[in-house]
């Protein structure tokens, strides 16, 4: 499921390397550290990360304060906040307070990792988020992303049309399926527009995308995760 953006709040320096070492060797490589909730409260800000770890003790103020600025703000009010503790109080406060999730600190990685996965799963469910491989389609704003980069937002058909492509992969999808999931209605006979609409989409992605959707001969047309050669 990486890369994804996490946000680390803790200032307990070997909980921190210890931390640090477990989302590097779990493909996590978008981590920050902040060892205060204000400085914390500016990283999110200037650039919002996809899910946060937050311990409840710090050194300017609390942990359950932190939570309650973050969700006071629309940028940052939907972004998974993941509480350390393992007390039954602290977790009714921390989901008063707008955490999602809460993970004791432990020698072991695995409960922590497994949240993650758990937290972000839930997140790009709830946006509309399709992922295969490197490329990333969001539904939300017609987002499309390739190797964490933004590619563009795409026009309504083209963007169902990739998406329908990128769905079904591996499987072909038959031309007429195609055009009535785009258009809402049959294809009439020897209609060239879907053809047409598949030249604009390929011109609108990187060219290591583009060479991914591939023409299937009197059938239609397939998304491979791996281009053809």
């Amino acid at each position: 499921m990486p890369p994804q953006r996490i946000l680390v709040v803790e200032d307990e320096e070997a909980w921190t390397e210890l931390l640090h070492v477990w989302l590097q060797a779990a493909g996590y490589v978008g981590v920050r550290f902040a060892v205060t909730g204000a400085r914390a409260l500016e990283l999110a800000i200037a650039e919002p990360p996809d899910c946060i770890l937050l311990d409840l003790v710090l050194p300017d103020q609390s942990g359950m304060e932190v939570c309650q600025k973050l969700r006071a703000l629309p940028a940052l009010c939907r972004i998974p906040v993941v509480l350390f503790t393992g007390h039954s109080r602290e977790k009714v406060l921390g989901l008063q307070n707008g955490a999602d999730y809460f993970v004791g600190k432990s020698e072991k990685p695995h409960e922590l990792l497994a949240t993650l996965e758990a937290a972000f799963r839930r997140r790009e469910s709830e946006e509309g988020i399709l992922r295969k491989g490197a490329l990333m389609l969001r539904a939300q704003d017609r987002e499309v992303r390739w190797k964490g980069e933004r590619v563009g937002a795409l026009s309504p058909k083209m963007f169902v049309l990739l998406h329908v492509l990128v769905e079904r992969s591996p499987q072909p999808v038959a031309r007429a399926d195609l055009y009535r999931l785009v258009e809402g209605t049959e294809e009439p006979g020897l209609s060239r527009a879907l053809d047409v609409m598949l030249n604009r989409l390929r011109k609108s992605l990187p060219e290591e995308v583009r060479t991914r959707i591939a023409n299937v001969k009197n059938f239609g047309y397939v998304y491979l995760d791996v281009p053809e050669k």
